[in-house]
């Protein structure tokens, strides 16, 4: 906040902070990881404007994508309710890690967080999905992504512990829903929760 620091000296300052913030994110995913596993993790079901939210994580990860040169959209069905009921800390953690990973493993071309709900004869069901046009993932890496400290080899992108996706899974799953990956090498991937 010092008017007189160097640009030079509030560069070094930035790359400190986002260390930190990756490390705390880092300490974060571990610690989620043990509550998992200790069946400590609660779920708390309150209304929440889910536009909003996603809106949030957008604008969020805008700048991360603009850094690589990458389109970030969210795009909204008109059929999505405005509020909806579920646990929106665990939501916006499962996006988070969702399109971060996107942006990760995208080196050119767009991210898009898509939300869109249909009616089924149980009631409204959300559907989101995060797709890419990154390098893709291999039929025999889909199955294990998921699993805890997992990483596909051949990314040369490896950055973190593996377990981001496989703590949302079981924050979807923890909230009713259900995680899964589509995708072919070198055409992108399209990450669906429902």
């Amino acid at each position: 906040r010092d008017a007189a620091i160097t640009d030079g000296q509030r560069q070094s300052l930035d790359i400190i902070n986002r260390s930190g913030e990756h490390l705390l994110a880092l300490i974060n995913e571990i610690l989620d990881m043990a509550k998992i596993e200790a069946g400590r993790l609660q779920v708390r079901i309150e209304p929440f404007d889910l536009g909003a939210l996603a809106h949030d994580i957008v604008e969020l990860m805008r700048e991360r994508a603009a850094e690589k040169g990458l389109g970030l959209r969210l795009e909204q069905s008109s059929a999505l309710p405005r509020r909806i009921r579920s646990d929106e800390i665990k939501l916006r953690q499962a996006l988070i890690n969702l399109v971060g990973n996107a942006i990760k493993f995208t080196e050119q071309g767009r991210v898009v967080l898509r939300l869109g709900a249909a009616l089924t004869p149980r009631g409204l069901r959300l559907s989101i999905a995060v797709e890419d046009s990154g390098i893709g993932i291999a039929a025999e890496d889909q199955a294990r992504i998921f699993d805890p400290f997992a990483q596909v080899e051949k990314t040369g992108a490896q950055k973190g512990t593996g377990l981001g996706l496989a703590i949302t899974r079981q924050f979807v799953e923890l909230m009713g829903g259900r995680i899964g990956v589509t995708s072919q090498p070198g055409q992108g991937s399209c990450f669906r929760i429902e």
